[in-house]
């Protein structure tokens, strides 16, 4: 469930080894966790593997799996440089792989892609750098990295591929990997849309690492399950009634814009609040009280944009952006609600969001414990051009935290940033997402729990666990080409339901064991 950056990950393994375990020996831990799941993974008589082990303690790691692979009666081929320097632990594990019988292993120690004889079927392991790259791949280092980017083989990489930073966006060539096996928890780099082109899929191997590390360092960055969730669901009494579930205001629409209202209105409904009021532009009323006819609506004097904000009494929660449309009349509308200082939770998106980027002396009236959802250009118009997410989510760890307020950077891995450092990364959802109104589906369900009582932290992150959830269950239905926003609300109800009966796969015990 821990997301870790470059220097945490050196701290943990410095850490472990100061409890009394040697490098060598916690290096063994990381080779039998590696070999276990691809022992699983490949499990064919005969299987043919090629290492490719770099200088450093990846390479050393590589050495180790070479020697455990062949104890499982693997046909083993590996690379190795003689040239350069070499760690200790690499020259350990290459003695110790040397001792073995010859017949079914191969050294190579001249890169010669003519002497390599890999079936089509057979696998080849990335060790070559792993964490800790800091410069682009070259020399035979880069040959070796596009000459397995041209095999048709499948690809482990052990790690990290290698050629991908975990800090920082890649600047070179990275090793394709169809499957990572990482090390203990999540590398920062594997929620970036910069390392997506460069694999697969992620596996973490428990390998052993101390425990009390994480109870006496200061973790910010997980990625969001359900386990965090769950404790703070609400239970419904029997006896309770609409009022016990909030009243939520929610503030939408213009002119060819109708339909964003419209989700948003019934993703919310769909969340669980009591009561919803949308307040709208006089020309929608028709199409907004047939489409979600739960919703109240207060009608605004201007028939195609809004143009007046006054938060009825009574009011749980507040959403406003979705098809608001930047009308100057609207505009005014949104500097003279912020110049009240609204004191009720508040969730802010799309078109409202473009508003105070346009207008940048609002950014300063939102209040503490604001929701705000930008997408990425959203986001940027905000706090400024970012040269990638990177730096977009350090962006958004210090906004959040000096004003206070959660920000939720959506995207194919939606990043939540709260006031208090801690950042969470959703890791659920699907490309079929990518679809016009799905963010106004987001805006809705956190008006309804915003509505309900949840407290910002809590709505941000069970809003996008729960919109996300709905969306997967959308697709396995509906595909990913087919899938829209409409699915999504559909499906809400059946996203909670699983939330609150889930039964945990075998790796999120793993995980929560870590």
């Amino acid at each position: 469930m821990i997301i870790l950056n470059e220097a945490q990950i050196k701290a943990w393994d410095a850490y472990t080894i100061a409890k009394g375990i040697s490098s060598l020996e916690l290096m063994e831990q990381a080779a039998i966790a590696v070999t276990d799941k691809l022992d699983l993974l490949l499990g064919e008589e005969d299987q043919e593997v090629l290492i490719i082990c770099g200088n450093g303690n990846n390479g050393a790691d590589g050495l180790a799996i070479a020697r455990l692979l062949l104890d499982m009666d693997y046909i083993v081929d590996v690379f190795v440089s003689l040239e350069g320097d070499h760690s200790a632990e690499w020259k350990a594990n290459y003695e110790r792989l040397m001792s073995k019988d010859p017949e079914q292993l191969e050294i190579h120690t001249v890169w010669d892609p003519e002497k390599i004889e890999l079936s089509p079927s057979g696998t080849i392991i990335d060790a070559m750098f792993g964490t800790g790259l800091k410069r682009p791949l070259s020399g035979k280092w880069l040959e070796i990295t596009n000459w397995v980017n041209e095999q048709s083989n499948l690809t482990v990489a052990i790690d990290m591929p290698s050629g991908l930073y975990v800090d920082r966006a890649p600047d070179g060539e990275v090793v394709y990997a169809d499957l990572v096996l990482t090390f203990q928890c999540q590398r920062l780099a594997f929620m970036m849309p910069e390392s997506e082109p460069h694999f697969s899929e992620v596996l973490v191997c428990n390998i052993g690492l101390s425990d009390t590390f994480l109870l006496e360092h200061d973790i910010r960055n997980f990625e969001l399950s359900y386990y965090y969730l769950l404790p703070f669901l609400i239970d419904r009494n029997r006896f309770s009634h609409k009022g016990d579930y909030g009243h939520g205001f929610l503030v939408a629409g213009s002119m060819g814009k109708a339909g964003a209202a419209i989700l948003a209105a019934g993703a919310a409904m769909r969340s669980g609040l009591g009561l919803l009021t949308a307040h709208i532009p006089g020309i929608m009323y028709s199409i907004l009280q047939a489409a979600v006819p739960e919703a109240m609506v207060t009608l605004d004097e201007n028939q195609h944009a809004v143009s007046e904000i006054i938060i009825p009494e009574k009011i749980s929660a507040l959403g406003i952006g979705p098809g608001l449309g930047k009308n100057p009349a609207t505009v005014e509308a949104i500097r003279r609600l912020l110049n009240s200082k609204p004191t009720i939770p508040m969730v802010w998106d799309a078109d409202a969001l473009n508003i105070i980027a346009m207008n940048k002396e609002l950014l300063e009236l939102l209040p503490a414990g604001t929701i705000i959802t930008p997408h990425p250009g959203e986001f940027d118009r905000l706090f400024g051009e970012q040269d990638d997410h990177y730096s977009r989510f350090a962006t958004a760890q210090r906004e959040a935290q000096q004003r206070k307020i959660n920000i939720v950077l959506k995207g194919g891995i939606t990043i939540i940033c709260q006031s208090n450092g801690v950042s969470f990364f959703n890791t659920r959802g699907n490309p079929g997402m990518a679809t016009g109104g799905s963010g106004d589906v987001l805006t809705g369900v956190i008006l309804g729990l915003l509505s309900q009582g949840y407290s910002s932290d809590y709505a941000s992150l069970l809003g996008v666990y729960i919109h996300a959830s709905a969306g997967d269950l959308a697709a396995e239905d509906q595909g990913y080409e087919s899938l829209i926003a409409s699915d999504i609300v559909e499906y809400l109800g059946e996203a909670f339901e699983e939330l609150r009966h889930r039964e945990p796969t075998i790796n999120e015990d793993e995980e929560k064991d870590v």
